[in-house]
């Protein structure tokens, strides 16, 4: 087999049994690699309605036919389970780099399903053939640095790669997310908590093989002519020197960077958190993950001083939830802030986005000092966040309330409901409506298969999708309308649709979103289709990548279907359907407008008035069997 490694590894946590299964041809072709392969094996694995913290629930980590070969930023992974976070239940997943995928390929496997619950605290140890479950009571209630400084001594080998969760996995944080190379991270919806619940502490692999490529010379130089075209990128070549910090100064422009808890979409103290803020005084170098030259990752080091630190991956999504989210704009206290998550493994976005919840309601007099455990919770005070993030981890005290997310925490506390920014349930991370900013992202978050969510299609406008959106649309002058003006709803529906569809077939191939499907000439659909046919040795095209996104994205949503989610739950919070002039210009959208985006965005994607897709649409690509289960019509 070439491409892929040709098997995954089934664990069954309850018997302590483990399973070795060939890759069949109908994953291989139809699902392509992790997002899909975990997807699909989502939806026919776990039963509806059943408790994520549960034993009944699944976790799984899968990577892609590109991963472990030289193709530019090949490195991605990606993690799934039913989620802790998404109500009434749907899909949690995440996406991370650095380099246990290739790893993972090299020891010839291309994907790991946990099922059932272990007895006691368990790592899995994956050497090549070997596969064994192991006692992991020398790393349970490790940070995730102090889990790979263990695992790396107690199995003599520091060039193996760990999957790992910190505390707030084992203390069941709905929020908690796995982690690799230390910093490198995924699991929106708490796949970390779903680990911890199953006793799993780690994954630890090391593999001694290589990655088959079916055709090596053609491939070759494929590969170069993709490096070469990438580097001569300026955009990509940015990414480089800022990563996606740059996009700081974007969101100030569009008046789109969400300040104290969405509450506005400008921030007095913004220049104190750009990427030249970080460059000139906390940056140490670069890096890069396996196989790519960008090297976007940045170590940063805060020398001295009440937030001493030192880590690495600085990024927007750091330093957004935790700053201008929270009204903080001390760039060494954010930095602190970020290593404290990374080691005790917190989701960032949903970190900031609950304790920014937790800051309104003391801002609205609905939390006070005997509440919070005399913690003070002022916009601005740096001190407080790093005080509370440890007692979310450990659940302590009020950090126990907070443990359960803002959506669970509103519960608790009231009159909160009008401080909530979430939708199903899930944090909304940086968006706010602002009058710079394309309406294609509030449709985009509304009607993300995981919740809330800016990385699944709608935010970067990639130009994937731009000739079939000449086809659809009419010509070229209503593509440019679509980023031309942000406010027009014309179109919008159609891009996101056919954005989504990119997204997934790129997390599914496993590479990169910064390589790819930009409008700045990045990598076309037909070079990314002939480097997987080339390394897999099937003829694949285009439109057989997108029609893979494209089944990936409606099992997702049939999965959160069978959950109980429709219509109703495709929606943003009240405050961001208002639309209202500024100054600056229209902020907000209406009720009316988002619904028809919404309707263009269902009738463009097959499906019914409800969101639900139908018979049809199941049957042309190959999910008739789900049909019957989501009562399609």
């Amino acid at each position: 087999m070439y491409g892929w490694a040709g098997q995954r590894i089934k664990v069954y946590l309850t018997e302590g049994k483990i399973v070795k299964e060939p890759l069949s041809e109908e994953m291989r072709l139809n699902y392509l690699g992790g997002r899909g392969f975990n997807s699909k094996t989502l939806f026919d694995d776990v039963a509806p309605g059943i408790d994520p913290l549960g034993p009944d629930n699944v976790v799984m980590v899968g990577v892609g036919p590109l991963n472990g070969t030289a193709v530019p930023a090949s490195a991605r992974w990606t993690v799934t389970s039913k989620s802790t976070v998404a109500v009434p239940g749907g899909l949690g997943d995440g996406n991370g780099g650095g380099d246990f995928a290739t790893e993972l390929k090299f020891a010839g496997y291309d994907q790991i399903v946990f099922y059932g619950r272990s007895p006691k605290p368990v790592y899995l140890w994956v050497h090549d053939e070997h596969v064994e479950l192991r006692d992991a009571s020398g790393i349970w209630g490790k940070t995730t640095l102090e889990t790979n400084y263990k695992l790396w001594e107690e199995l003599g080998d520091r060039d193996l790669r760990v999957l790992c969760f910190g505390p707030a996995g084992e203390n069941l944080v709905r929020f908690a997310k796995v982690f690799t190379n230390i910093t490198r991270t995924g699991g929106k919806g708490g796949v970390g908590a779903v680990m911890g619940s199953k006793n799993v502490k780690a994954v630890a692999v090391r593999g001694t093989g290589s990655v088959k490529i079916a055709r090596p010379a053609e491939f070759l130089q494929a590969v170069k002519r993709a490096h070469e075209k990438l580097m001569a990128v300026p955009g990509v070549r940015s990414f480089g020197e800022t990563g996606t910090m740059f996009l700081i100064r974007r969101f100030t422009k569009d008046r789109g960077l969400t300040t104290r808890n969405s509450q506005t979409g400008y921030f007095e103290g913004w220049e104190k958190v750009t990427s030249e803020a970080f460059e000139s005084q906390y940056a140490v170098k670069h890096r890069g993950c396996a196989a790519c030259g960008v090297s976007c990752s940045h170590y940063y080091k805060v020398k001295d001083g009440p937030y001493a630190t030192h880590g690495e991956s600085n990024e927007f999504g750091t330093t957004y939830p935790l700053g201008p989210k929270c009204g903080i704009d001390n760039l060494a206290a954010i930095l602190k802030m970020t290593t404290i998550c990374d080691h005790l493994g917190l989701d960032t976005h949903s970190a900031g986005g609950t304790i920014s919840f937790a800051m309104e309601c003391w801002q609205r007099g609905l939390l006070t000092a005997k509440d919070t455990d005399n913690i003070d919770l002022t916009w601005g005070n740096a001190d407080g966040v790093i005080e509370l993030l440890p007692k979310i981890a450990y659940r302590q005290g009020f950090g126990n309330l907070l443990a359960e997310g803002s959506y669970r925490a509103s519960k608790h506390i009231k009159g909160s409901e009008i401080c909530l920014k979430v939708s199903k349930g899930q944090e909304v991370s940086h968006l706010f409506p602002g009058p710079g900013t394309n309406v294609v992202q509030d449709l985009a978050y509304a009607t993300a298969t995981r919740g809330a969510d800016h990385l699944r299609g709608g935010i970067m406008l990639c130009g994937i999708g731009v000739p079939r959106l000449k086809e659809v649309l009419g010509g070229e002058a209503a593509v440019k309308r679509l980023t031309k003006e942000p406010h027009s709803i014309e179109g919008k529906g159609i891009l996101l649709a056919i954005d989504n569809d990119f997204m997934a077939m790129i997390n599914t191939l496993e590479i990169c979103r910064t390589v790819a499907g930009s409008i700045d000439n990045r990598l076309s659909l037909d070079e990314l289709a002939e480097l997987v046919s080339l390394a897999t040795g099937e003829d694949l095209d285009g439109d057989h990548l997108m029609k893979v996104g494209e089944r990936i994205c409606n099992l997702e949503k049939a999965f959160n279907i069978r959950e109980g989610m429709g219509r109703k739950d495709d929606t943003l919070p009240p405050s961001f359907l208002v639309e209202k002039e500024t100054p600056y210009g229209t902020e907000g959208i209406s009720q009316e407008k988002f619904n028809t985006m919404l309707d263009e965005f269902y009738r463009f994607r097959g499906w019914d008035q409800e969101g639900i897709p139908t018979r049809k649409k199941l049957d042309e690509l190959g999910l008739g069997y789900v049909a019957d289960q989501i009562g399609a019509s």
